[in-house]
């Protein structure tokens, strides 16, 4: 066959992708595993009782606010690597910042704290279940968000997935927070980070065994 004739046979009956495919299907499926996630928040753990009386503090903000940045920009960053040739705004560098204000915050709380408080502020009562917990509730985001990613074009499979994990733990981790009695920015720092990072972990190796083209 001659490449006139191949070029000509590819072309014929395509139809042009609408606008905005990969944005509109990436945040269906973030839509819908998000609530997925709180309504198994909602069946199996509760809310907090307290909610309303913490809601007004900075704790719980930076407790439900780092991983709700975690999340918007590893959105911001699969909506381009789930595009090739999309060349990324920004460095991804910027992943690590609203991890490293948590960190600050929470390195200010153990250094001007009472040296007999240490323990409660890193362990509390809940680090035994902590991690299990976010991972948990990151599933349905990291199976829609995955499930996705399949459906388009990533390059990358091992970064897109890593960075589609991180994602699915900031919302498991957002999600979890609204149950999580616990407050103290160590224990936040350790914790839900390491919380975080299950789920990414999880679909890297995902990526690297699902999203190879």
């Amino acid at each position: 066959m001659k490449t006139d004739e191949l070029i000509k046979m590819l072309s014929t009956n395509v139809e042009p992708v609408p606008p905005y495919a990969a944005e509109k299907l990436l945040g269906r499926a973030l839509a819908i595993g998000a609530a997925i996630s709180l309504i198994l928040l909602l069946a199996i753990y509760g809310l907090r009782p307290d909610l309303k009386e913490v809601s007004g503090t900075f704790a719980f903000w930076m407790k439900m606010g780092v991983p709700l940045a975690n999340a918007a920009l590893g959105l911001l960053f699969i909506m381009t690597l789930a595009r090739p040739g999309k060349p990324l705004k920004m460095g991804y560098g910027v992943l690590v910042i609203p991890i490293a204000v948590l960190w600050i915050w929470a390195i200010v709380t153990w250094l001007t704290s009472d040296p007999a408080l240490h323990a409660e502020l890193l362990w509390g009562n809940t680090w035994r279940v902590c991690i299990m917990n976010i991972a948990f509730l990151a599933l349905p985001v990291g199976a829609a968000t995955f499930m996705a990613l399949q459906n388009l074009a990533p390059t990358k499979p091992v970064l897109t997935g890593a960075i589609a994990g991180w994602l699915a733990g900031g919302v498991g981790a957002s999600v979890y927070a609204l149950h999580c009695p616990e407050m103290a920015a160590p224990f936040l720092a350790v914790w839900y980070v390491l919380g975080m990072l299950v789920p990414s972990a999880v679909m890297a190796y995902l990526g690297h065994r699902s999203l190879r083209w």
